[in-house]
């Protein structure tokens, strides 16, 4: 019985230990160029990574906020452009799930891929990329929709950037 209450203890430890931390949205100010600075793009960069691991749930307030700062981070920064190409997001059209994913796929492909940040083929095909792979994932409760269906069928053939342009 000692040994099942310790494995169950230590369980619940590993669990709570590899649970993601949020950055305190709040407390990052995004008012100056000087304010996007490493621990802005990091944050960005978290909250980017959680909303791509976790699965879509309206009321989940920590992926409202992450996605809060993600919008604003976005629209702020001065070292990245982003393009909201309408083939790149037709796959979005009425899902502002989806819109949202891909702005964080985008965050997070510039943010770890800063050579390539500024060729916006590259960072529209891999944030698509992104998002499919996440689409895929059953446990992240996305509708597939007919356009998200082309992308990924696009994808699995190896034409996904012909099917982007």
């Amino acid at each position: 019985m000692k040994r099942l209450i310790f494995i169950t203890w230590l369980g619940l430890l590993s669990s709570l230990a590899f649970a993601q931390t949020l950055p305190d949205f709040d407390a990052i100010k995004l008012e100056t160029k000087e304010d996007y600075n490493s621990i802005a793009d990091n944050a960005a960069l978290q909250a980017a990574d959680f909303l791509l691991t976790t699965p879509l749930e309206k009321d989940n307030i920590s992926r409202l906020r992450s996605l809060q700062y993600i919008i604003k981070w976005m629209s702020g920064t001065p070292d990245y452009n982003f393009t909201l190409n309408e083939q790149a997001t037709k796959f979005a059209k009425k899902n502002d799930d989806l819109l949202g994913l891909y702005m964080a796929a985008m965050t997070k492909y510039v943010l770890e891929n800063k050579a390539d940040a500024k060729d916006q083929d590259k960072v529209k095909l891999n944030a698509v990329k992104l998002i499919i792979a996440y689409a895929k994932d059953e446990k992240n409760k996305v509708r597939l929709n007919a356009e998200l269906k082309k992308a990924i069928e696009a994808d699995d053939k190896g034409k996904l950037s012909e099917y982007l342009n």
